[in-house]
């Protein structure tokens, strides 16, 4: 065998150590034995780290004490100042109560009193959370001992109006927020369906705007780049330009892998934590990175994933990101066929708009078309309570994110099958031998992307 050959074979038995290792994908053993007669340096194995997570307070306390582009909390002078402390919600599974005693002691050393502190939730579009949800997100003795609010957009008596932003987005936010000398924020950063990430400046839209406010600038989710892994998207700069007009003083960000496990912490100023955050978490947790767009990309089973009969439409849009326009995607699943996506095209009965019936709507929503979920979300003639109408438009946006994400993966072929690796054989068996440029993923928690590719 050829030096040139050896070194081949060794990369395909790396790559497939990479699919199999703590999967139940059958594909690696194929890639080992070099069935396709594709060479190494033609394939691509993308495969996030997705590493174990650590102890809650020992990750926050390792990033409260060094900072970035900020002093510690406890080298401000926030003595006779009102402080609030923003956390996320139900929402988000970030256990607060078990990081906010380190934050109450850089807080008291900084000279900050009890009755000036005000812990409130970034609840955004969510229900505002009830006295015992509450107690078990900041901890009992935390609502006993201060000031705990459950952020209502839609409560005017606890919103101030804060101007309007370069795009025309009114911006009413929280008056405890408003108010606070000085604010802290404590949230996570994971992949999100619209923002790109979570985290950053998403704290104040949508966390503690309005009804309003959030409505703007979720109008903006329907771009094609405000999708998971991409930074640089029309909701999320909005957030960004918003953020500063309210402000967040101190940002104490931790990143999470894919079980919710805390990975590393960032706090301090937020242009700095948020970037530094989404750079770790792309290189050490969920990204993986490919050169090209292939002619055909493998999707496999990741750790702790089974067969399933058809694979979520993220994971095809992510799949079909990392593949040229025509090219295959093969999803290693517990059928086999060719899957045609279904398109909606009918339009809403008006009925079952304004009913009050959440399963009746809910289930019309996979069967209307591009153009009527956009009319829906922009209806101004709902016969609902306000709060009802989020949830709507909500559902919508969601059936709408659903959508796009099905129009992008269709425009590969898409194969479903238990044997991906002959379903492979099968589908270059018309293009020329060993030349075909091939994509590998593996599993559902992995974020592929182009090298060098502008997007976050």
């Amino acid at each position: 065998m050829s030096e040139s050959l050896e070194i081949s074979r060794r990369k395909l038995l790396e790559m497939a150590a990479a699919v199999t290792a703590g999967t139940r994908s059958s594909f690696g053993q194929a890639l080992s034995g070099q069935e396709f007669g594709v060479p190494a340096e033609n394939v691509t194995v993308l495969r996030g780290k997705n590493p174990k997570g650590g102890s809650w307070p020992e990750v926050v306390a390792a990033a409260l004490a060094q900072p970035l582009g900020r002093p510690r909390l406890r080298e401000h002078n926030l003595r006779r100042k009102r402080v609030v402390v923003i956390t996320d919600d139900w929402g988000r599974p970030t256990p607060a109560s078990e990081v906010i005693p380190a934050l109450l002691d850089e807080l008291h050393a900084a000279g900050a009193e009890d009755q000036a502190i005000t812990f409130i939730t970034a609840s955004g579009m969510h229900d505002p959370m009830k006295p015992a949800d509450l107690d078990r997100k900041l901890g009992k003795d935390i609502t006993q001992r201060f000031r705990c609010i459950s952020h209502n957009g839609g409560d005017q008596s606890m919103l101030v109006f804060a101007g309007i932003s370069e795009l025309g987005t009114p911006v009413w936010v929280s008056r405890y927020v408003a108010e606070a000398d000085f604010k802290v924020a404590l949230g996570r950063i994971a992949l999100h369906e619209t923002y790109g990430y979570e985290g950053g400046y998403k704290m104040i839209v949508p966390g503690v705007s309005s009804y309003e406010t959030i409505l703007r600038d979720h109008s903006m989710n329907f771009s094609r780049h405000c999708v998971p892994g991409v930074h640089a998207n029309p909701s999320r700069r909005e957030a960004d330009a918003i953020g500063p007009m309210i402000g967040i003083d101190f940002l104490v960000n931790v990143v999470v892998n894919s079980r919710s496990e805390p990975v590393r912490a960032f706090a301090g100023k937020v242009e700095q934590v948020h970037p530094a955050g989404v750079r770790f978490g792309d290189q050490e947790i969920w990204g993986a990175f490919t050169p090209w767009r292939s002619d055909v990309t493998v999707v496999t089973l990741g750790p702790e994933e089974s067969l399933r009969d058809v694979p979520n439409t993220e994971t095809m849009r992510r799949a079909a990101a990392v593949t040229r326009d025509k090219g295959t995607i093969i999803f290693e699943a517990n059928v086999e066929k060719v899957y045609q996506p279904m398109i909606g095209n009918e339009t809403a009965d008006e009925e079952t708009l304004n009913s009050k019936d959440v399963a009746s709507f809910n289930a019309m929503l996979p069967r209307l078309s591009l153009s009527e979920l956009m009319f829906i979300h922009e209806k101004r003639d709902w016969k609902l309570d306000r709060r009802t109408i989020q949830h709507r438009v909500k559902a919508v946006r969601g059936a709408f994110y659903r959508l796009r994400a099905l129009m992008e993966a269709q425009k590969c072929q898409l194969l479903l099958s238990p044997d991906p690796a002959r379903t492979l054989k099968e589908a270059t068996r018309e293009l020329p031998a060993g030349q075909f440029k091939l994509n590998v993923i593996v599993g559902r928690a992995t974020l592929p992307k182009i090298r060098g590719q502008a997007v976050s």
